[in-house]
């Protein structure tokens, strides 16, 4: 009763004294692409823990639509862990901002990207700022929009920033935290608000990043702005991996 896990893949119980994360049945679908960096507009780059499918997306669907608040502390804590490889993002400077929520999200009991954006700050011991934007009451959900050239139509100017915030963000870089990436239309709107306050640099990231219909047919091209160089994955290994 008080020391249960649950695989954060499918959700059922684990051995409670084993050492274990994830069940042995997800544990190979849980594809990892922590190394690569996605270009993303207004963004110094994207980075993701998961590819978004099979039990990732199962877990961030029971965390986003059924409350499952371990499966958020799981990726949350796998957000960390990426965090403190990439040195460049921990600094004096840096502020944790998460994505807001949609303002008709009533039956929900937490906004997710505020839920993993307080633990990682404080697991991490970094300044968050939760309210700092908002969502605009016009602006539908990204998971009802069909096509991409939809999500970034919707995603254009969805977001205000909240007054009083200014002297919070003003010279910082931001740490920009979100559950789910698609096309990024969300985050470059985002960010695009944020640097009207005087943000210097913006850093994406997320659980899980779902690949564009581009990318699905063959290759991921991954851009690593600071060196300017390409690194090019086969997507066939993730794909036959899923």
């Amino acid at each position: 009763m008080f020391f249960t896990k649950r695989c954060p893949g499918c959700g059922r119980m684990l051995p409670v004294f084993e050492d274990k994360d994830i069940c042995e049945n997800c544990a190979d679908d849980f594809i990892d692409i922590s190394d690569k960096l996605f270009y993303v507009r207004e963004l110094e780059f994207l980075k993701a823990v998961y590819l978004f499918s099979g039990p990732p997306r199962h877990g961030l669907h029971r965390f986003k639509f059924r409350n499952d608040g371990s499966a958020g502390r799981f990726f949350a804590d796998r957000i960390c862990e990426m965090i403190c490889k990439e040195k460049k993002f921990i600094d004096t400077d840096i502020v944790i901002v998460p994505i807001p929520g949609n303002v008709k999200d009533t039956d929900r009991e937490y906004v997710q990207a505020e839920f993993l954006a307080k633990r990682i700050a404080r697991k991490l011991k970094i300044a968050c700022v939760c309210d700092a934007i908002r969502k605009r009451k016009a602006v539908k959900s990204q998971t009802k929009c069909r096509t991409v050239a939809e999500r970034r139509k919707n995603a254009q100017n969805a977001f205000i920033l909240n007054k009083g915030k200014y002297e919070k963000l003003a010279g910082k870089n931001v740490l920009l935290i979100d559950d789910i990436s698609t096309t990024g239309s969300t985050l470059s709107s985002a960010a695009e608000t944020l640097k009207k306050a005087g943000v210097e640099k913006i850093y994406g990231v997320c659980v899980a990043k779902t690949p564009t219909g581009k990318e699905r047919k063959g290759r991921y091209i991954i851009p690593y702005p600071e060196e300017m160089k390409m690194t090019v994955v086969d997507a066939v290994e993730y794909e036959n991996k899923r």
